[in-house]
């Protein structure tokens, strides 16, 4: 018997999304990895001073957290704003803004805010400021993810109780990684994209649109021992190999990641720091339900019949990426383990269930975004092996602006992507597979699957979200309109002076823990 989870309130919190969000959840860089970094000798206690210059894959294009833009602008406002609660690399949340926080009853959660925080410019953080967050962020780009948040009710300048419409399992983890506080008057008087003014250990003083961003220390920061360095550089380098040739001459301190064949060499390295291999970005294949062979279920299990995710992880990620049949790893604590296809490939299931299906010979179409090459590496893969049951696919590359712009007209289809919102495997399932999410670009419709999603998503017992969450992997893999295939493992590469480096599930470049040790 599937485990039951007590009834909510149905829940309608995923539906609507735009396109900017689009790109900040699907088209974001690789992620760092899972634990601190290892400096190739010991570096001693961290000391305040110095700088140091960060690549990273793209470039930001606003820095408001409520309009959310591209992994590559999160990136860097992450480390100007604060969440109310962070989470550290064994998935525990911990304060930040918030000091203490507390749910109420299904519906209510009361928190108390730091006493004396201060904002860029000069303004205290109060309750108010928190309110005004959560509900201009409603009614932008980043709304999906509060749309349950019905009411923040403040009682003083410290102390306030978010009311939400329905209950909310993974609301720390919403909180944790996507709700920036910002600063009302600021935000009034001035363009946020532009002029961005959080209560974060960086404030923004130089911004070279397309190329870099340059922060400096915020002096009044409320963890008074933090941020370490002085100044801190962002730069685009949008090439692998560009990266690691700048940390080798000691142009970068810190880079995102480097091609995938020469990291067992790198670990080896003396001469470089890095942080341990991790993975928290899942690897997918968007299915069109809605025109084409996969309208039908046959076609789309004979389809993971076929798929060798062992070649995926080989051939698109040279190793550094582990098999994946569900959103989270197995380092996550919901992570189930199910596969009802466990022993693919297998040619001939994937063969009589296309011929079942009917669709033999349709052309298929494999959209791939060319930001990312292993997106084409893993449809190549795919693309044979259609081919060993008679189906031809034809691989599209094309720029991200068209890519987004065919999702959501659902001219594809299959679709490469990876999803960066999987603090919560609640998050991930919502937003792609309930049927009224603004992220279904599989247009599949299944009251089923939205009454599994519902009981999952509105339960706020954590030990009974654990335990029914391998009914919803399983159904969601029964009718596939999505199909993970791989969780890429990626690290952070620093200089040999370069201190502090660190990944978090959310994804987050702290840069308030970075710190210069002086070179020998």
């Amino acid at each position: 018997m599937p485990n039951q989870l007590p009834r909510r309130r149905p829940v309608n919190a995923l539906a609507f999304a735009c396109t900017a969000l689009v790109m900040a959840i699907l088209a974001g860089c690789a992620p760092a990895s899972t634990t601190n970094s290892a400096a190739p000798a010991e570096l001693g206690d961290p000391v305040q001073g110095g700088s140091a210059t960060l690549a990273t894959q793209g470039a930001p294009v606003n820095m408001d957290p409520a309009e959310a833009q591209l992994y590559a602008s999160i990136q860097v406002y992450q480390n100007i704003f604060s969440t109310l609660i962070n989470v550290d690399e064994n998935f525990e949340f911990v304060s930040n803004l918030a000091e203490s926080w507390q749910q109420d009853d299904d519906l209510t959660w009361s928190f108390t805010l730091v006493e004396g925080v201060k904002f860029h410019n000069g303004e205290t953080l109060t309750a108010g400021d928190v309110a005004f967050s959560i509900e201009r962020m409603r009614t932008a780009a980043q709304g999906v993810f509060v749309s349950v948040f019905e009411s923040v009710e403040v009682i003083d300048d410290l102390n306030f109780k978010i009311h939400l419409s329905a209950p909310y399992g993974p609301m720390e983890a919403t909180l944790a990684s996507v709700v920036g506080i910002v600063n009302q008057k600021a935000v009034e008087s001035s363009d946020p994209k532009e002029k961005p003014v959080g209560t974060g250990p960086y404030k923004l003083t130089k911004w070279v649109k397309g190329s870099t961003v340059t922060l400096t220390r915020f002096d009044d920061y409320f963890k008074s021992e933090k941020p370490y360095l002085d100044e801190v550089v962002f730069e685009a380098v949008p090439d692998d190999s560009v990266r690691l040739a700048g940390l080798q001459t000691g142009q970068f301190d810190w880079i995102q990641t480097v091609p995938a064949q020469q990291i067992p060499e790198l670990v080896k390295s003396s001469k470089f720091g890095h942080t341990d291999a991790g993975a928290y970005l899942p690897y997918l294949l968007i299915l069109n339900t809605t025109s084409g062979p996969f309208t039908s279920l046959e076609a789309r299990q004979g389809l993971n019949w076929l798929i060798d995710r062992e070649q995926i992880v080989d051939l698109a990620f040279s190793g550094a990426a582990v098999e994946a049949s569900e959103a989270v790893s197995n380092d996550h604590p919901f992570y189930s383990g199910v596969d009802i296809y466990e022993g693919a490939p297998d040619i001939d299931k994937g063969q009589a269930l296309f011929d079942e299906a009917g669709v033999v010979g349709e052309p298929i179409v494999i959209l791939v975004d060319q930001a990312d090459s292993a997106y084409a590496l893993i449809a190549q893969v795919i693309q044979s092996e259609l081919a060993e049951v008679g189906m031809t696919a034809t691989i599209e590359t094309v720029a991200s602006s068209e890519y987004f712009g065919r999702m959501v007209s659902k001219d594809f289809d299959i679709a490469m992507t990876y999803f960066t919102a999987s603090l919560d495997p609640a998050l991930t399932y919502n937003l792609l597979g309930q049927s009224e999410s603004g992220f279904n670009f599989t247009g599949y419709q299944s009251s089923e699957l939205d009454a599994a999603l519902e009981e999952f998503t509105t339960s706020t017992d954590q030990d009974a979200r654990k335990a029914f969450y391998p009914d919803l992997v399983e159904a969601f893999q029964e009718e596939s309109p999505f199909i993970f295939v791989a969780n890429r493992e990626t690290q952070y590469f620093t200089s040999s002076t370069l201190g502090g480096a660190s990944s978090v599930p959310t994804l987050e470049v702290r840069a308030e823990d970075l710190w210069q040790a002086a070179a020998e």
